[in-house]
């Protein structure tokens, strides 16, 4: 049966969106589709009408498709004038259990588009898709993607471009930049009624709580998510106000990177000539962004001392990074922490000094100490030798501290072997232009199953070729 909606958002708030239909650019073609998530929400199968849906060759039964309407600070500097410029929130889907929000980005133009074509191309949509699903394997909050469907469109960017439509799934696309519109606009009723309609969706449990005590939910959400970009080696690129989920999801991919070889100071997205959302910048930008939030709460939040919960973000952002470095080093057994941390600091600066590949090192490290011979004859060997020969000091250091035995189980549960690579989504987007699916089904299979030892010698594995320079992309990725 089609999924089952309630279109709350489109009923609830008018005054925060603009009701149209999905406009069409085209003949449709479904590329892929999750079908495990399609299931999850669903209980049945795709349809075959889905892909006109999706471009809106079909009406979607039971969708009130809106432009939501939105502000927020752009490298910094706020702007009023934002809003879903080129996606449509097409509904909320009732589940068993819960209600997720359905998107469908490159919808087409609408009120907020400030002169742009509202369309998406497939380079940008693919980038997005592997990037969600990626993140959901590692465990990363994030939204999902549930398909991607080609357009006839063609699309003028850097080049012109394939057309293609991306449905996004989300536990909520309200962001900060909601409430900071509602308060340029002194929309304290909406402000109200949307924050406490948010943290009953979110956290039920803190429906009955203060503003303060339910704005500390989202600090710690956010704190979480980026604690986790640090562990992985992960690069947003644009961290403005109006990218940032209040669920604490990870949020509108653009310029974003993994490290290949480990430059925390290299700054991928080369329209961010400043370097304000460099790797190294990201988490105190968060906080930056939720004390940017925590002013436009001040609308309705009364006397409640929102702005002393941001005292809860960087112990519970030392606290997450923490926890989850020790699982990627194998430290879960050791209970000092300030030895933990002293291992931690010596293993970037190592990284760092001798460019070793970032997430490949962590799985080399723990097949050093599990003796697997068969792991280190493919990719790791290089990067495991590397290890031994320049990391000595550290790795006697280590030694000591885990007895020789680190935990090198949770270690293989939480480091990949396949990881989110520039190179390999660049060859797959260009085979996915030249009408070849095969690559991106296979690279989003290994990506949702990035731990698996059978990924040991499949290209996908692979870093970039020595020599090869760090990807530089732009806000149009």
């Amino acid at each position: 049966m089609p999924l089952t909606f309630d279109n709350q958002f489109a009923n609830k708030f008018p005054e925060l969106c603009h009701a149209q239909k999905i406009q069409p650019d085209g003949q449709a073609k479904l590329r892929w589709v999750n079908d495990a998530l399609w299931k999850s929400l669903s209980h049945d199968f795709p349809p075959k009408e889905l892909a006109d849906w999706v471009v809106g060759n079909q009406d979607w039964p039971g969708t009130e498709p809106v432009a939501q309407k939105y502000a927020g600070h752009q490298f910094g500097h706020f702007n009023p004038y934002l809003g879903d410029g080129r996606g449509l929130l097409v509904g909320q889907v009732i589940t068993a259990n819960e209600r997720y929000d359905l998107h469908v980005k490159g919808a087409g133009p609408t009120p907020y588009s400030r002169g742009g074509d509202g369309r998406a191309v497939l380079r940008s949509s693919i980038r997005e898709l592997l990037a969600s699903e990626a993140f959901q394997a590692l465990g990363i909050p994030t939204t999902r993607a549930l398909a991607l469907v080609s357009t006839e469109g063609r699309i003028q960017r850097e080049t012109i471009e394939p057309g293609a439509m991306l449905v996004r799934v989300a536990r909520t696309h309200i962001r900060f930049g909601h409430f900071e519109h509602c308060l340029y606009r002194n929309l304290e009723d909406s402000a109200k009624r949307l924050w406490q309609q948010s943290i009953e969706e979110l956290w039920p449990s803190a429906a009955d709580k203060t503003v303060s005590e339910q704005f500390r939910y989202v600090v710690n959400a956010t704190a979480e998510m980026i604690a986790k970009w640090q562990a992985y080696g992960f690069v947003h690129g644009v961290m403005n106000t109006d990218n940032m989920s209040l669920a604490g999801e990870t949020f509108d991919y653009g310029p974003y990177a993994f490290f290949d070889a480990y430059k925390p100071n290299h700054i991928f997205n080369h329209t961010d000539h400043a370097g304000r959302y460099g790797f190294m910048q990201q988490p105190g930008v968060g906080l930056w962004n939720l004390k940017r939030l925590a002013h436009a709460l001040g609308l309705f939040a009364g006397d409640a001392p929102v702005d002393d919960v941001l005292d809860d973000y960087e112990p519970a952002l030392r606290q997450e990074f923490l926890k989850v470095m020790k699982q990627r080093l194998g430290l879960t057994h050791v209970d000092d922490d300030e030895t933990c941390w002293s291992l931690i600091s010596g293993w970037l600066m190592l990284l760092e000094t001798y460019q070793l590949d970032y997430n490949l090192s962590y799985r080399a490290l723990g097949a050093l100490f599990d003796n697997d011979s068969q792991a280190l004859n493919g990719p790791l060997e290089k990067t495991a030798t590397e290890i031994k020969s320049k990391g000595q000091s550290w790795l006697s250091d280590y030694c000591k501290a885990v007895a020789n035995k680190p935990d090198t189980a949770t270690m293989k549960q939480v480091n990949p072997l396949v990881i989110l690579r520039t190179h390999h989504a660049q060859y797959v987007i260009e085979q996915a232009e030249q009408g070849d699916d095969k690559p991106l089904t296979d690279y989003v299979s290994a990506l949702m199953t990035p731990f698996d030892e059978t990924h040991n010698n499949t290209r996908w594995v692979l870093p970039p070729e020595p020599g090869q320079a760090p990807a530089e992309l732009s806000c149009s990725s």
